[in-house]
């Protein structure tokens, strides 16, 4: 077997653009208004709640208005047509109702602070001992699976606060429940392990994966079959057992054999 790989050349101009949205509908609706004209190089997402840790942590406000949730968006602005086409598709959003307020950089040091918002947000919580989890479903499906989550979370522990962010453009997310203060950290991961099945259970639902981008290794591995087939995870073990035998290579992640 024989590749040729070229690498792609570097982005030039790079813009970013920082939008409130009042509801997480409006963020798909945002993202489908801006895909069919620009091609974006990035389109992640963030909480209220994400935002305000982040705030808290020393990044500057993107703007005055308070919104339910928030969308980062980037793309090469290689021309004046490029910029006043993004700025008609923020106008058409404001228009809409689907934007609340936003902000588009117009330096590399604001490009640089904007992200800043999304960036930060695991040291911003970290401090509250996040129980952490990457699921995607297929992009049209999110808005209805973020709020089973968040339904099922808050009906079992309305103390805990969770916190959505992650790259919306794949339907990517991730999912952060922040430890309540005055709850012990081996009870609250007690909870959390009621918590991953049911996430689990609504990821099943909507036929997604329980694992985004950071693998299954040995925390989601019981959890495997929630998104493969027994089928799929006999052949995964067939392939394994042609090319690692002895079973020498990372054994006991992923499954057992």
């Amino acid at each position: 077997v024989e590749a040729t790989v070229k690498l792609t050349r570097q982005p030039k101009d790079l813009t970013a653009l920082v939008l409130g949205a009042p509801g997480f509908r409006e963020v798909m609706k945002i993202l489908h208004a801006f895909q069919q004209d620009i091609d974006l190089t990035a389109f992640e997402f963030f909480s209220d709640k994400a935002m305000a840790h982040v705030l808290a942590h020393g990044v500057p406000k993107p703007f005055e208005t308070e919104c339910p949730f928030y969308c980062l968006l980037e793309f090469e602005q290689l021309s004046e047509q490029v910029g006043e086409q993004a700025m008609a598709i923020f106008e058409k959003c404001v228009e809409e109702g689907w934007v609340l307020d936003g902000v588009m950089s117009q330096s590399l040091q604001q490009l640089d602070q904007l992200w800043q918002l999304r960036e930060r947000i695991s040291e911003s919580i970290a401090p509250h001992t996040p129980y952490k989890n990457d699921i995607s479903v297929s992009i049209a499906k999110v808005p209805d699976f973020v709020e089973d989550v968040d339904t099922v979370v808050q009906d079992a522990y309305p103390d805990f606060e969770i916190v959505w962010f992650g790259h919306i453009g794949d339907g990517n997310m991730h999912l952060n429940i922040l430890k309540p203060a005055d709850l012990a950290k081996e009870d609250f991961f007690a909870k959390c392990n009621n918590v991953s099945k049911w996430v689990f259970e609504i990821v099943e639902k909507y036929n997604g994966s329980i694992s985004a981008e950071h693998g299954v290794g040995m925390t989601k591995k019981p959890y495997l079959e929630y998104s493969r087939s027994p089928e799929e995870i006999a052949c995964m073990k067939a392939v394994k057992a042609v090319f690692d035998p002895n079973n020498v290579m990372n054994p006991g992640k992923l499954f057992d054999v």
